[in-house]
């Protein structure tokens, strides 16, 4: 009779235990952001739906997407997914220039709106968070007509494409009237100054040939995005020819002798 009776007590008890064992919902497990704020990556605990029933990719009714803090704004965002994988990548669209006191929030957008396989939804409490980064001249520029350096205009350049890669390599394509291209490459290295919201650049050319410029720029938030921007050859040098400073401010090449014929303006796209 006592074993029958232990027999039935652990019975009991494991029925007892499956009834209270409800289905665990996924968890954010962890949220990344690339180094030009464009795209942030979520990863969950496991592979996750948009629908109880194991169908449907997260969009960007799925995801709640917001920005806190800081002079940039979330002006909108897309949302790439695949039902029954554990990540999904969120293309940011920014208003404003991130100062880096932005943090950017991801969360479900209701309790309804994000499963795992056995049809346990999360919970909207459920949350990640990430701070922008502040990211200089990082981006696609171009500069075209009265915004080309006066300097470059009077050597027949009508319009420039810079993109300045978040791995810190460069490629310029400028443009001549006649339509000739000329294409520059190589690596740059950026720094915020301690004067206002200028920086210094030191750009590394390697092609077509091998030198050295330095100056400064300074990104605004006029017209979209726009940038000041001022280098000049430094190695191999050119007598007379010295660097703008943060300190001498736009137009301080060779000590102000050039005034703003070399000071160039772009416009981020």
């Amino acid at each position: 009779m006592a074993i029958l009776l232990g027999m039935s007590i652990v019975m009991t008890s494991c029925k007892k235990d499956d009834d209270d064992d409800p289905a665990i919902p996924a968890t954010i497990l962890d949220l990344t952001l690339s180094a030009d704020n464009a795209v942030a990556t979520v990863t969950f605990s496991e592979a996750v739906y948009k629908a109880a029933d194991k169908t449907g990719n997260l969009d960007a009714a799925a995801l709640s997407v917001t920005i806190s803090g800081g002079s940039a704004t979330l002006a909108n965002y897309t949302v790439t997914h695949t039902a029954g994988t554990s990540s999904a990548t969120i293309n940011l669209e920014l208003d404003g220039i991130a100062n880096g006191s932005e943090e950017l929030i991801v969360a479900p957008a209701s309790a309804t709106s994000i499963y795992n396989a056995a049809g346990a939804a999360m919970p909207t409490t459920e949350s990640k968070s990430v701070m922008l980064k502040e990211i200089g001249i990082i981006g696609q520029w171009i500069s075209a007509g009265a915004n080309v350096a006066p300097l470059l205009i009077g050597a027949g350049v009508d319009s420039i494409f810079a993109n300045f890669k978040a791995d810190l390599s460069y490629v310029v394509e400028s443009f001549t009237v006649d339509g000739s291209k000329t294409t520059l490459t190589g690596t740059y290295v950026q720094t915020k100054s301690s004067t206002g919201n200028i920086w210094t650049i030191v750009v590394n050319q390697s092609s077509p040939s091998s030198l050295i410029s330095e100056g400064i720029f300074e990104v605004m938030a006029e017209g979209g995005v726009s940038m000041k921007y001022e280098i000049a050859q430094t190695d191999p040098e050119i007598p007379g020819v010295t660097p703008a400073t943060p300190e001498g401010g736009f137009g301080s090449t060779s000590g102000g002798a050039f005034g703003m014929m070399n000071v160039q303006t772009y416009v981020k796209y």
